[in-house]
C-alpha cells in the first residue's frame, strides 16, 4: 500500500493514510470474470472449450465472453498498470500451481500410497475396515476428490486469466516483460 503523507496546519504530527494501489481494484475485477465456480458450465460452452480440438487453441480463447470483458477492462488501462496487472496474474498463477501441486500430492498420493502399502500388508485388514466403514470410505473418496478437482478449476482459471493477457499484449503489441515470461511454462 502506497503511504500518503497528509501535513497537520501548524507543522506538527502529519497524519499518514493509506491509500490502495490502483491495480487492486482492476485485479478484483478482472479475477471476477474468471470464476471457478463457473468453469464447468463455461467449459460446455464457450468458443475457447470448442476449440480444443485442432492446432488453433487461441481464436476460441478470444471469442470467450470473459476475454471480451477483459479487453473491456483494459482498454482505457495504461501500460503501466497493465504490467503490473499481468506480473500479479503471473505471480497467482505461480502460487495457484504450488498449491495445486501440494494438494494434489498430499490430498491423492500419499493416501493412495498408505493404502496400497497397508494393503500390501495387511490385504484383509483394509478389506474388513472399508466393510465396516463403507459410507466413511466413499465420503472420504468423494471429499479428496473433489477437493483436488476444486484446486484444479481454480489452477485452470488462473492460467487462463495468464492466456487472456497475453492475448491483450499481442493486441497491444507489447513485449513480454520479464524474462519469466519469455521462459514460458
Amino acid at each position: 500500500m502506497a503511504r500518503v503523507e497528509t501535513g497537520g496546519g501548524g507543522g506538527g504530527e502529519r497524519a499518514v493514510q493509506e491509500r490502495e494501489p490502483s491495480i487492486w481494484p482492476l485485479w478484483r475485477e478482472l479475477k471476477g470474470m474468471f470464476s471457478t465456480a463457473s468453469l464447468v458450465p463455461s467449459a460446455l460452452v464457450t468458443p475457447g472449450s470448442w476449440g480444443y480440438a485442432g492446432i488453433d487453441f487461441v481464436s476460441g480463447l478470444r471469442r470467450n465472453a470473459s476475454t471480451h470483458k477483459t479487453f473491456a477492462l483494459l482498454e482505457d488501462v495504461s501500460d503501466a498498470d497493465f504490467e503490473a496487472l499481468t506480473a500479479l496474474a503471473a505471480l497467482n498463477a505461480r502460487r495457484q500451481d504450488q498449491m495445486f501441486r501440494v494438494v494434489a500430492l498430499g490430498y491423492v498420493t500419499i493416501p493412495i500410497t498408505l493404502v496400497a502399502t497397508w494393503a500390501e500388508i495387511a490385504p484383509e485388514g483394509v478389506a474388513e475396515l472399508l466393510r465396516q466403514n463403507t459410507q466413511l470410505a466413499w465420503w472420504t473418496v468423494f471429499i479428496f476428490t473433489f477437493g483436488v478437482l476444486g484446486y484444479f478449476a481454480s489452477w485452470w482459471r488462473s492460467r487462463q486469466i495468464v492466456s487472456v493477457l497475453d492475448l491483450v499484449r499481442i493486441e497491444r503489441r507489447l513485449s513480454p516483460y520479464t524474462a519469466l515470461e519469455l521462459r514460458g511454462d
